[in-house]
């Protein structure tokens, strides 16, 4: 009786052992639709400053406490001020060339940035003015490439002073 005993316990023993060390195997499922795959190439971006922005010369008068804002469309169209500044010169604004790949839209980024008084290191405050939605669609792969300009702002004070000011405009593009 000892001997069935050790025996049905070693048979009881073995099959446990199988059935916890045997992982349930399913059959292999493919997706219910294959997954696509797509890889879109761009030529790399190129960006050329042309002409520099130049808002002309303005004559300072008896300028506003608050400060009068002299501005530029993309254009090149300037407004100068509430009364106390006279504009005059060939204001010009910068234009920038852009290729890359015919069709592609292209963002434009740009922030304010410092212009410095080339006499007595007094700075202004330029905020550029970019193209209606900050973005152009390149119409050609590579040269000639496509244009647009920028146009922006500097708030004249009672305290500016005399002199010529400048500085760089930070302008970079983006695949959209």
């Amino acid at each position: 009786m000892t001997k069935l005993l050790r025996m049905t316990c070693l048979a009881a023993s073995v099959a446990a052992t199988a059935l916890t060390a045997t992982p349930a195997v399913a059959a292999p499922v493919g997706a219910s639709s294959p997954a696509p795959a797509r890889a879109r190439m761009v030529r790399p971006l190129t960006l050329t400053a042309t002409p520099n922005l130049d808002f002309g010369t303005i004559t300072l008068g008896t300028v506003a406490a608050g400060g009068e804002t002299v501005s530029m469309t993309t254009a090149g169209v300037v407004t100068c001020g509430a009364g106390g500044l006279t504009c005059s010169g060939t204001p010009v604004s910068a234009e920038y060339n852009v290729t890359g790949t015919n069709n592609q839209v292209v963002q434009i980024f740009s922030a304010a940035a410092p212009l410095t008084n080339a006499n007595d290191g007094t700075t202004l405050s330029f905020t550029p003015t970019l193209p209606v939605g900050s973005t152009v669609t390149l119409t050609n792969s590579g040269a000639p490439g496509s244009d647009f300009e920028v146009g922006g702002s500097i708030v004249i004070t009672p305290t500016t002073t005399d002199g010529v000011y400048s500085g760089n405009i930070n302008v970079t593009v983006d695949y959209q």
